[in-house]
């Protein structure tokens, strides 16, 4: 069966929505303080420019839609990763209905914003230099178990 098979899009979705909520209501609750949609969404246009590094992406010129351009490749990038998650699963014969694998993948995951988005949007290595009221390394080890509780909940649902 290939791995791009609707029902694994969706189990990438479910994982989303289950980061997003979660994540609204650990804002809420005052547990993380990420960065802005607008920023991150900023960052995507300004790597369509091929412009990837900065040294403070709240610096550069705002654009137009930048929530609007973050929200499909936030999900595009949790999709694929979905998708990695089962392909993984399948060729190591894991079961991607264990909860310990869902959520130790997505904390694999967190190396991308550690290691690549934030120090690309001039925040530094793990996010440590990020705009003042933000947590990023905190925000994003939490909102990836979110991520991870998704893909267990997605799988259990539809793998």
């Amino acid at each position: 069966m290939p791995i791009v098979h609707m029902r694994n899009v969706l189990i990438g979705i479910i994982a989303n929505l289950t980061m997003d909520v979660l994540s609204v209501a650990a804002i809420k609750l005052r547990l993380i303080a990420p960065l802005p949609p607008h920023l991150i969404g900023r960052w995507f246009a300004s790597l369509a420019r091929a412009q990837v590094l900065h040294d403070d992406i709240g610096q550069v010129s705002p654009i137009n839609h930048e929530v609007t351009i973050a929200v499909p490749v936030h999900y595009a990038i949790g999709v694929t990763l979905a998708l990695v998650y089962l392909v993984l699963c399948s060729a190591l014969a894991l079961s991607p209905r264990s909860p310990i694998m869902a959520i130790g993948f997505a904390l694999c995951t967190n190396v991308l914003p550690w290691l690549l988005m934030f120090p690309a949007m001039g925040y530094g290595w793990f996010g440590t230099h990020g705009p003042t009221g933000t947590r990023l390394f905190a925000s994003s080890f939490l909102t990836h178990c979110f991520y991870g509780l998704g893909l267990w909940l997605g799988a259990s649902l539809l793998a």
